[in-house]
């Protein structure tokens, strides 16, 4: 299979390639990029499973307990604690963001829907790295430093929050 190679490439190591000059080789992959390619073929295959799977499932018009239609049991936390779970209804906005619907995948829990919607872009940035064999790992490593966790996290307790305060009528 020829692939195009560049006479200059400064990211080489990291599969990316130069803007100019171009050249047709008939060099196979090498080693590295191979293994970038299976891995994105990985990677492709639980997000997209995933995506596919929220697809499949009708979401709860309670807004939670989508998951039991997996043959999961019920989330025991509201019973035991008296609040919803840091995760409840997260399957639920998987499945309404699957099926297009973003502001109800978001009225009912914010962070999952941030959480399908980076699903759905590692998807796309896996696909991308299995037709050229580049990968976005360096972008994403140096994007997702210390402070994007603390930001991640921070939100993540707002949008629990939230959920309590919807499921006790607060809102």
């Amino acid at each position: 299979m020829a692939r195009i190679v560049t006479t200059q490439d400064p990211f080489r190591d990291c599969g990316y390639a130069a803007q100019t000059p171009m050249e047709i080789s008939s060099q196979p992959f090498s080693k590295d990029e191979r293994r970038r390619r299976l891995l994105g073929l990985l990677v492709a295959a639980i997000s997209g499973a995933v995506l596919g799977l929220a697809w499949w499932l009708q979401p709860a018009t309670e807004g939670v307990g989508t998951h039991q239609q997996l043959g999961l049991p019920a989330c025991a936390w509201p019973a035991r604690f008296g609040i919803p779970c840091p995760t409840c209804g997260y399957t639920t906005s998987f499945a309404l963001a699957a099926k297009g619907h973003f502001l109800d995948s978001f009225m009912n829990q914010p962070m999952a829907l941030v959480a399908a919607l980076a699903t759905g872009c590692i998807f796309v940035a896996s696909i991308w790295t299995i037709l050229t064999g580049r990968t976005i790992a360096p972008i994403a490593e140096r994007a997702a430093g210390g402070r994007f966790w603390i930001i991640v996290g921070v939100l993540g307790l707002i949008s629990w929050g939230y959920k309590i305060a919807v499921m006790r009528n607060y809102l």
